[in-house]
């Protein structure tokens, strides 16, 4: 498991693991965007398999259920995404969600499937939303089927450490 370090010690502890052949991509860190890899074996069509890892907080307890919602309308009406399927599951004993969906057009990509966990963490007075984004041109691959889910089952968001 590989540890994705926080930004500060409020902050939920990340863990994600990282199947052979998977490499850590830099390229798109941001405050928003904490965490990327990428395998160059699993390219096709010019594009390589990724998975991205985001965390948002903000201060005071939201509501799980519009958290979700409000995920589901940025997938659908920000991004444009289609045939998304939606199932209720649990992270680490936290209310989470898999949203899986096909991705439009974007510039010179072709649409292609994508599927996202989001989870949701209430801890030190503030809410905690957490989404791990795994994506392929070609989903059905069995390298990308067995690694994308090891990845997503095996994500870990936990309390904010006191170190």
């Amino acid at each position: 498991m590989t540890t994705i370090p926080a930004r500060n010690d409020d902050e939920p502890v990340l863990k994600i693991p990282k199947p052979p052949g998977w490499e850590r991509s830099t390229m798109m860190d941001s405050p928003l965007i904490r965490f990327a890899m990428r395998n160059e074996a699993l390219t096709a069509d010019a594009f390589t398999a990724n998975v991205m890892v985001t965390l948002e907080s903000t201060s005071g307890t939201e509501d799980v259920d519009l958290i979700f919602a409000t995920m589901q309308d940025a997938l659908e009406s920000g991004l444009g995404v289609t045939d998304l399927r939606v199932s209720e599951r649990s992270l680490c004993g936290l209310p989470a969600r898999t949203f899986r969906y096909m991705m439009p057009v974007m510039g010179n990509i072709d649409p292609h499937p994508a599927v996202a966990l989001g989870a949701v963490m209430h801890a030190e007075g503030m809410t905690f939303v957490i989404s791990v984004t795994a994506q392929a041109m070609d989903a059905e691959d069995p390298t990308y089927w067995r690694d994308s889910a090891t990845i997503l089952d095996g994500f870990q968001m936990l309390p904010p450490s006191p170190n």
